[in-house]
């Protein structure tokens, strides 16, 4: 781990207790990695699954990290709780391990705060994880949300406890134009014309069969463009076939890439897209979209479904184009616009990073977490019931 970026952040000692932590990939992986952080070092213990190449991650960080086979994260809670002198607890994902939460009570944490994201708005809309998500949202001191789209989804069933926003964000050192793109570019083989790249977990909800169909479109008007999708998970098999078939080197997988070569993939691009739509009955959703801040923070236009709270991240004809993503037709036209108009893309891409420096940082997010920690414990901590609730609500960078 680099300098810790939050050593003059004052905290008090916190357990993090979280199922997504590297080095599994990930976007809660990311949203947790990065405010862990920024979090100051000796004053945080984290607790969470041992993934492959776990051990060689933690030898190198100056934090403990804890590690608990498969989702057994209470285990020995008390003990590290005492040892470490902890008080306060972060539960970086409320769905599921919100459930732990009384046991996280039990271990001696006096404040508790648990972020949400995507998957709640899932719970809520069955009658069996409403209950559970209520539960636990009601043993929390704070809950944190990404947006205000978010917010107003989760607003019947928070109750009294506290209301922060947290949102994800991008380290602007990082994700920026200047990263040079030549490497990406022949490694794989991309060419000299136009690129759109999308970054993602390689599921349903993505959007990637929408994208194909949308695909012959472009390539009919732009025959030299390339499609380079990053990432893994178990639409990849079908993606390839119909990559081979179907498109004759115009769509390039590239996998999985480390967090250090990601930012080379988005400066390879003129154009980002995330096509992303609600799954399964609304079981599935986006919560914010940490890749499209990236992606914007590079200096790409972007073209995002609407999904979720994936509208905060976009300022549609400013940073990108909002667009219905359940349609390979509004996919194609989005995309098509931008590339027979690249000074406009141009123009689009360098406002986004505009706002992604002004708005949208790590830093500022690790200040918002630093201070939730500090707060008074609220109607869920230890005397519940006994004071009135208080939401706070920081202004929503999206407006």
């Amino acid at each position: 781990m680099e300098e810790n970026a939050g050593k003059d952040l004052t905290i008090p000692r916190t357990l993090v207790v979280t199922g997504h932590f590297p080095p599994e990939p990930g976007g809660v992986q990311t949203f947790t990695w990065e405010l862990v952080s920024r979090l100051p070092a000796d004053r945080v213990v984290v607790v969470a699954p041992n993934w492959p190449g776990a051990a060689d991650l933690d030898t190198g960080l100056d934090l403990p990290v804890v590690r608990r086979r498969g989702y057994l994260l209470f285990r020995g809670l008390r003990g590290l709780v005492r040892k470490h002198r902890l008080t306060a607890g972060w539960i970086t994902a409320m769905a599921p391990f919100g459930l732990y939460a009384p046991l996280v009570r039990a271990a001696g944490i006096n404040l508790l705060v648990g972020s949400s994201h995507g998957q709640e708005l899932g719970w809520l809309r069955a009658l069996p994880t409403r209950a559970a998500l209520r539960a636990m949202i009601g043993a929390v001191d704070t809950l944190t949300y990404l947006s205000e789209t978010t917010l107003d989804r989760l607003r019947t069933v928070t109750g009294r406890t506290k209301l922060v926003q947290l949102a994800g964000g991008v380290a602007p050192e990082r994700f920026s134009p200047a990263v040079d793109p030549g490497p990406v570019r022949r490694r794989h083989e991309l060419g000299s014309g136009p690129v759109v790249v999308s970054v993602s977990r390689l599921v349903r909800r993505k959007g990637h069969d929408v994208l194909l169909a949308a695909w012959t479109d472009v390539v009919r008007e732009h025959p030299g463009a390339r499609l380079l999708l990053v990432g893994d998970g178990p639409m990849q098999p079908w993606i390839a076939d119909q990559a081979a078939r179907r498109f004759r080197g115009s769509v390039v997988l590239a996998g999985t890439v480390t967090p250090a070569e990601l930012p080379a993939y988005y400066a390879a691009a003129d154009v980002f897209v995330l096509p992303c739509r609600d799954d399964r009955g609304g079981l599935q959703t986006e919560g914010l979209g940490l890749s499209i801040l990236e992606a914007s923070a590079s200096g790409l236009p972007v073209v995002v479904g609407t999904s979720g709270g994936s509208p905060q991240s976009v300022r549609h004809g400013r940073t990108g184009l909002l667009i219905d993503a359940r349609q390979p037709a509004a996919v194609a036209g989005a995309l098509r616009d931008l590339l027979d108009h690249p000074d406009h893309a141009r123009a689009l891409g360098a406002a986004g990073r505009r706002w992604m420096l002004d708005a949208w940082t790590w830093d500022q997010s690790g200040q918002r977490l630093a201070a939730a920690l500090r707060s008074e414990p609220g109607p869920g901590g230890p005397d519940a019931g006994s004071r009135p609730g208080v939401r706070s609500r920081p202004p929503d960078p999206a407006r």
